[in-house]
């Protein structure tokens, strides 16, 4: 989760939620001690940002990793064994 609050610079974006987000949003925010709902959001976007790397390094492992080395810095990084699963 990204920790530099306040922010520096920011944009504002018009952005409509459904209600249950917004609640869980909100109950995020003070769980987490955030500062802002807008960094509530911003820790999702980077969850996200985080989910999608994990997906990307996922698919390299298994299509590109044939080198053992390789295999063993992914499974690493990922937490998980990257031999095919029966």
């Amino acid at each position: 989760m990204c920790k530099n609050w306040p922010l520096t610079q920011g944009r504002r974006k018009h952005v409509v939620f459904d209600p249950q987000v917004v609640k869980f949003l909100e109950d995020y925010q003070v769980r987490h001690r955030l500062p802002s709902f807008s960094a509530a959001v911003e820790a999702a976007a980077a969850a996200l940002r985080h989910q999608e790397l994990k997906s990307e390094y996922e698919r390299f492992a298994h299509e590109y990793a044939a080198d053992p080395t390789a295999q063993a810095e992914a499974e690493a990084w990922l937490g998980l064994s990257m031999q095919e699963q029966e």
